[in-house]
């Protein structure tokens, strides 16, 4: 269930039963059955002329508060809709899971020759910008044990990494205020991500940006100017809570 609202999330408008299983790799017959029970329940309308299902304002009212608890009157998505407008490239807010980042949603690139990145997918901490930009919030201790458990968990020796490399790179970027990654959790693409302002308590979390290498580098200092802009009345929201 959850996943098929992070699939009406992306997908941004109706959907038949089809195109959900060839999305999401559901039985077409299971699909089929839960689409009808969401819709007799009251959170799904269904079109019997052509077969489309699309979410209703009540799964809207019912998890509209989440939004506004944690983040007052402002609102991630509205967010992540006006650095997309403004770049055309992937947007994605991010939070740890363990020794990964894990995307908790994503906004498709409008650009041609984009590359696609999943709601739900996990990135390295140690190879994304999302998860170097994590790293930063954390103690040289904290950053060491997440280090020893990632490199142990890694099965190719070539992609383990040193601890003071890692440190090194991390003062860099508390003084930049910004990560980049280049082709590392994708072949050919690069991201960009800085921190989100969150309420006290909460865990940290990433806005991040991902397109082509060349553009990516190309634009960079624009890019970088763009997320920030973007996050200014986003903070003062955040703050005043």
């Amino acid at each position: 269930m959850l996943e098929l609202i992070e699939f009406f999330a992306e997908w941004r408008r109706p959907a038949s039963v089809n195109e959900i299983c060839q999305s999401l790799g559901y039985p077409q017959s299971s699909t089929s059955v839960l689409m009808k029970s969401l819709k007799e329940s009251g959170y799904f309308d269904h079109d019997s002329r052509t077969g489309m299902y699309v979410p209703n304002v009540r799964l809207a009212v019912a998890t509209g508060w989440i939004q506004a608890q944690l983040f007052s009157e402002q609102s991630l998505l509205r967010l992540m809709e006006s650095v997309l407008a403004r770049c055309g490239h992937t947007v994605m807010i991010g939070e740890q899971q363990g020794v990964h980042v894990r995307y908790l949603h994503v906004l498709q690139a409008t650009r041609e020759g984009r590359f696609l990145a999943r709601s739900g997918a996990l990135r390295s901490l140690f190879r994304s910008a999302a998860g170097k930009m994590i790293l930063t919030t954390r103690t040289d201790r904290e950053v060491a044990q997440l280090l020893r458990r990632a490199n142990g968990m890694e099965t190719d020796a070539a992609l383990r990494s040193e601890f003071e490399p890692v440190r090194l790179e991390l003062e860099r970027i508390r003084r930049e205020g910004y990560a980049m990654s280049t082709g590392t959790s994708m072949p050919g693409a690069a991201a960009l991500a800085i921190l989100l302002p969150v309420p006290q308590g909460h865990s940290a979390m990433t806005l991040s940006l991902g397109g082509p290498i060349k553009e990516v580098r190309r634009e960079r200092r624009e890019l970088v100017d763009l997320l920030n802009e973007a996050v200014d009345g986003f903070k003062k929201a955040v703050a005043a809570r």
